[in-house]
């Protein structure tokens, strides 16, 4: 069973598109519990691409309250965290915006050979409009954002960095560029089912999607090499 390692800021729309990437893709949905189903305030319908569905990763996200910096954690802690998490098969899609943090998608990308990282991009100040529409601080959200982002003003300036991550990361291994499109964004994902992707409506003409698969064979090197196996 393999990792889609799902990163975006808040308000990048990254949800909606995490619903459809479940619809198009052969994925473990056992996560989908409903004490992790949201749907977003009334500013838009409550319609099936609508709000959260499924776990979400990082302090106040209900898994993984310590995924804050993964040098201070392993590989094998992460991963039995998500399999306490997922009793299915099919990928795993595992959503964080703090994997935008520290270090946090260079430690994925180098200790999980074989998985998937895909990235969202929407301009921070659209997104950060966008996320303050729909969600809110209150104590009793789900998700809590408190814990990683405090209030607004903490919020509008964590979302500019943690985009910087995201595009930096993705320049440094070569990743590219597309406008979200259900019919392309996902198509070299192994099991990509091309004919459901056909019936889902695109909407977001401003968040822009990037993939990369990690290496096997380089990763597994490398691993062993930090880990003295070799």
């Amino acid at each position: 069973m393999k990792n889609i390692w799902f990163c975006g800021i808040p308000g990048s729309k990254w949800s909606g598109i995490d619903i459809v990437m479940r619809k198009v893709l052969p994925v473990d949905r056992t996560d989908e519990t409903p004490d992790r189903t949201q749907y977003h305030r009334p500013v838009t319908p409550k319609d099936e691409n609508n709000g959260h569905r499924g776990s979400y990763w990082g302090p106040g996200m209900g898994c993984g309250e310590d995924w804050t910096d993964f040098n201070f954690l392993t590989k094998h802690k992460l991963q039995d965290d998500i399999n306490n998490v997922f009793s299915g098969e099919g990928y795993r899609i595992i959503k964080s915006h703090f994997f935008a943090r520290h270090f946090n998608l260079d430690y994925i990308y180098n200790h999980f050979p074989g998985d998937y990282i895909f990235l969202v991009y929407r301009e921070p100040q659209k997104s950060f409009a966008w996320w303050s529409e729909v969600m809110c601080f209150d104590e009793d959200h789900y998700p809590d954002y408190r814990p990683g982002y405090r209030d607004y003003n903490r919020m509008w300036q964590r979302l500019w960095e943690e985009s910087s991550k995201i595009t930096d990361f993705a320049m440094r291994k070569g990743m590219n560029w597309q406008r979200y499109d259900p019919l392309t964004s996902f198509a070299k994902i192994n099991g990509f089912n091309k004919q459901s992707a056909k019936y889902v409506e695109q909407h977001q003409s401003d968040v822009y999607t990037s993939l990369i698969k990690i290496d096997d064979d380089k990763n597994n090197v490398l691993y062993n090499l930090v880990n003295n196996q070799t």
